[in-house]
């Protein structure tokens, strides 16, 4: 039997039928598209990752920590 593959929060990833909703986005429109004030937000974090990628995330991290006020 074969488990379909978990998010790091344990729910289950579904496979994407609809590719219009599954394009990948370029980092570059993830970045400017999601605030970085939604870096806390584990959906939004899971959005950048699937639609951005996984080095996009670490970027949108990264650009997140440079804004936040100190």
């Amino acid at each position: 039997m074969d488990t379909p593959p978990r998010n790091p929060a344990g729910a289950p990833i579904a496979p994407c039928s609809e590719d219009d909703a599954c394009t990948v986005l370029t980092c570059e429109v993830c970045l400017k598209e999601i605030p970085a004030d939604a870096v806390q937000v584990t959906d939004a974090q899971d959005y950048v990752h699937h639609f951005c990628g996984l080095d996009c995330l670490e970027a949108w991290r990264k650009q997140a920590q440079a804004s936040a006020p100190r």
